[in-house]
């Protein structure tokens, strides 16, 4: 059965690399005591899928994962993956989309961001509309956060946008710029 989790990933669970996430949500599924289905071939691996990566650090508040299990409690699955997910992890829903619906990297071609960092921030917006170009859809502000919507999240990563304001001497590293991905998903940013 396909199963899709949005979760959230906040405080030190931001920094848990998306290479990571893998095993930590197969050891969750495990805990939770489901079954996943595993991938056919000379290494099998539990079959998950997962949205365009976050670099570590990067707080989520909506990120899609597909899991596939062999069978599963509808109406306890929700509960018994929170209560095995580490500290810093929540699953706010669950959908069960069908078998043949496309891939997360299908779906996942809009991404909203909330940025915001220590110097420069009255040009964060110039630097981003200069680096993402015609993929920026959109940009405001928001109290003391820029937010903006991109397409191609995948083609377009967040990380390459900060590496590029450390190039260009906008900031000093990582430690001078807060991220959130608020959203992810289709123009709509949904995920059906």
């Amino acid at each position: 059965m396909r199963t899709r989790f949005i979760y959230s990933k906040r405080n030190s669970a931001c920094f848990t690399p998306h290479i990571a996430l893998a095993q930590m949500f197969s050891r969750t599924a495990t805990r939770a005591g489901l079954k996943l289905i595993m991938t056919q071939g000379f290494s099998p691996r539990a079959k998950i899928s997962f949205a365009p990566e976050l670099p570590a650090g990067v707080v989520a508040l909506n990120e899609p994962v597909d899991m596939f299990f062999e069978d599963c409690n509808k109406e306890n699955i929700l509960p018994a993956m929170n209560a095995a997910l580490p500290e810093g992890f929540f699953i706010s829903r669950v959908t069960f989309p069908a078998e043949d619906s496309p891939a997360l990297g299908k779906i996942c071609t809009h991404a909203e961001y909330l940025i915001r960092c220590l110097s420069g921030f009255n040009q964060l917006e110039d630097a981003a509309k200069n680096f993402f170009q015609k993929d920026l859809l959109s940009s405001s502000f928001l109290d003391n956060w820029l937010k903006i919507l991109i397409k191609s999240p995948a083609q377009n990563p967040i990380g390459g946008f900060v590496r590029n304001l450390i190039q260009e001497n906008f900031i000093a590293g990582w430690h001078e710029i807060n991220i959130v991905r608020t959203k992810i998903g289709d123009q709509n940013l949904n995920l059906s």
